[in-house]
């Protein structure tokens, strides 16, 4: 089985993000299982697989345990003969468009923790916010919607400052 890229194109996409096509012969349905893991497939003939890599499909491989590097290396070893006499052998868009894909997920980081709104004036918000800040438990603020986010861990040292605040 073999692989042709073109690079990176608008194409009608809901999203707007940078669709790559990608040209596949279809010579085994392992293949051809492999690419659905990070391709949408647009269209299946007897012997070529047509489908789009779009940066939902990156975001759904990477989440089933994929690598950017390992799709990278899945396009290179089943790359067109055609393709193989273009150095680099992926245009660089392609790849580069895949790595930064990748790296939006691993920006992300996960955490529980707990929502502070409804303060009824700035200066509340500001004595909470900054008691939060120096306890080293704030995750997020908003000043100008009067909302915070801090750990789990420090939700319940954060009520009671808050408590003691509104009762004096």
């Amino acid at each position: 089985p073999h692989s042709s890229l073109t690079p990176p194109s608008l194409l009608p996409h809901s999203s707007l993000t940078p669709v790559l096509p990608c040209i596949t012969s279809a010579d085994s349905q392992l293949q051809i299982a492999t690419l659905a893991l990070f391709c949408q497939l647009q269209y299946r003939f007897p012997n070529m697989v047509v489908g789009i890599i779009t940066r939902e499909s990156i975001h759904q491989a990477l989440m089933n345990g994929l690598t950017g590097e390992q799709i990278l290396s899945f396009l290179r070893i089943h790359a067109h003969p055609q393709m193989k006499k273009n150095r680099p052998l992926i245009p660089p868009t392609v790849s580069d468009q895949i790595r930064l894909w990748e790296r939006e997920r691993d920006r992300l980081e996960f955490g529980e923790g707990v929502l502070y709104s409804d303060f009824y004036s700035a200066r509340d918000f500001e004595t909470v916010e900054t008691y939060a800040k120096d306890l080293g438990v704030l995750l997020w603020s908003n000043t100008a919607k009067r909302l915070m986010v801090v750990t789990s861990g420090g939700h319940d040292e954060v009520r009671r400052f808050w408590r003691r605040q509104k009762s004096s």
